[in-house]
């Protein structure tokens, strides 16, 4: 693959690309082998940190709602209510990521990945940002993804 020609829109679609090919290949490989959560967690700087860092004015500012979340595939995952708008979630989560301030759960013995649990850093207060279920990561980045591609695309 070629150079970036526009590096914030290039390197969020990429990254989707890049879970898409994993996501294409993963059953190739024996269950315990499978890495899709350490690949969505490195990949969360491509879709939220860079985005933060280059093109904030173009992180949606929607309101978070009840339709929105289901709209964002999130039914069970819970995002602290003081995030009453994308903007101020999505910079709470890259504080989050960017400080690896992240709490993995597992509900029983077999130690797989129930929830993944964003924190804020010491240094911004403590306390949680949201916890998603495993299940609602991957479609919450891939909508959010489109919707900021989306955005980019028209302020070209």
């Amino acid at each position: 693959m070629g150079n970036f020609i526009n590096i914030e829109h290039d390197f969020v679609e990429r990254t989707l690309r890049l879970i898409a090919q994993y996501e294409s290949i993963k059953h190739t490989y024996p269950f315990e082998e499978q890495l899709n959560y350490t690949l969505l967690l490195n990949c969360m700087l491509g879709i939220i940190v860079m985005p933060k860092e280059r093109v904030f004015s173009h992180i949606p500012n929607h309101r978070i709602t009840n339709e929105l979340m289901q709209e964002m595939g999130l039914n069970e995952t819970v995002i602290n209510p003081q995030y009453t708008h994308l903007r101020s979630f999505i910079r709470a989560l890259r504080n989050s990521v960017s400080h690896f301030s992240i709490d993995i759960i597992s509900d029983d013995e077999h130690n797989l990945i129930d929830k993944i649990v964003f924190k804020r850093p010491d240094q911004f207060g403590g306390g949680e940002v949201a916890n998603f279920t495993s299940e609602e990561l991957l479609p919450f980045m891939r909508y959010y993804a489109t919707w900021l591609q989306h955005n980019l695309n028209e302020h070209e």
